[in-house]
């Protein structure tokens, strides 16, 4: 399968167009504060110990949004579930405890809350957050196992990490599409998500002219969101077989369901050139071919008729000599 050629069978279904508009002075329409002003809390070093970070959860336009406390997590149940929301200004959290990992607490690290220690199963513990910002918390006797989280408020930019990526283990077909590609190095494994993101500006290629992850492989019916983070924008993107395209712009985030199962390459049209490329492998691109050779099923086939019946088995070995000699 050419790396270029987008299986027939992966529909896009566009689910999601948020782009951040900016006047000619720099200033975000519906805020008074100008972007240069606005911090960008890091949080690189706070979840750098944190087993199940796998980037901010957007959970904004709910009213309400549940974190677990004693989730899976740094060796035990010893984690918060997401670790990072997003939120609006005005929306309540609720913390609510597993049972599992002990006694936990939730204790912010600006002492604006702080929950009672308990270990009981369905307790509660919720707050609301009004100011944009972005608000770190931890489990105080389980902080330094990574036991840690944090809530983002409104449109507010942070730095954070990326987070620790798997891969497939048989990378699908994509021909040259990635050999001007320096921040590729394989496909990244999110199955089993139902949601993944891409950060669209990221650094690579000599400058902010990276996709982040480049490749990744998901189920089908995933949802994908783009979403624009650094300062050499503005981008837009586009799939080389011209089924979507996104806006073009400097912030927000943008996304599509895919469906069916295939490949689809797309690239930034501004720069291409630089190697700001990308690829979604949607379901089992390899179509049923497996890694099992006709001789090596003959082998198994053979072994398997001897354990199931070793007089059907010697009555074979015999056969085969009288065949040979």
């Amino acid at each position: 399968m050419s790396g270029r050629d987008t299986c027939p069978d992966v529909n896009r279904r566009q689910f999601l167009k948020t782009a951040a508009v900016l006047t000619a002075g720099g200033v975000a329409v519906g805020s008074a504060q100008p972007v240069a002003a606005q911090q960008e809390p890091d949080l690189t070093s706070w979840f750098s110990d944190v087993s199940n970070y796998e980037g901010i959860v957007d959970e904004r336009g709910n009213a309400g949004v549940t974190v677990k406390v004693g989730a899976e997590g740094n060796g035990g149940g010893f984690a918060f579930s997401p670790p990072a929301v997003r939120i609006d200004p005005g929306t309540t959290v609720v913390w609510e405890w597993t049972g599992d990992g002990g006694s936990h607490n939730v204790v912010a690290e600006d002492g604006a809350y702080e929950s009672e220690m308990t270990g009981t199963a369905g307790a509660t513990f919720e707050h609301t957050f009004d100011a944009e910002g972005v608000s770190t918390y931890a489990c105080v006797p389980h902080k330094a196992m990574g036991m840690k989280g944090a809530v983002i408020v409104g449109d507010v930019t942070v730095a954070r990490p990326e987070p620790e990526y798997s891969y497939v283990a048989r990378e699908p077909e994509y021909g040259d599409w990635f050999d001007d590609v320096d921040n590729f190095d394989r496909t990244v494994d999110m199955r089993g998500q139902n949601e993944v993101r891409i950060r669209v500006g990221a650094a690579g290629n000599g400058g902010g002219y990276a996709l982040s992850p480049p490749a990744v492989h998901v189920d089908p019916g995933t949802r994908v969101i783009w979403e624009w983070v650094g300062d050499d924008g503005p981008h837009e993107f586009a799939a080389t077989d011209g089924e979507y395209a996104s806006p073009s712009q400097t912030a927000g985030e943008w996304g599509l369901v895919f469906d069916g199962v295939g490949i689809s390459t797309y690239a930034c049209k501004p720069h291409a050139e630089r190697g700001m490329k990308g690829a979604i492998a949607v379901g089992d691109v390899f179509e049923g071919v497996y890694d099992v050779t006709t001789s090596q099923l003959a082998v198994l086939g053979s072994l398997g008729a001897a354990f199931l019946s070793p007089l059907a088995f010697a009555g074979f070995l015999w056969a085969r000599e009288r065949r040979d000699g």
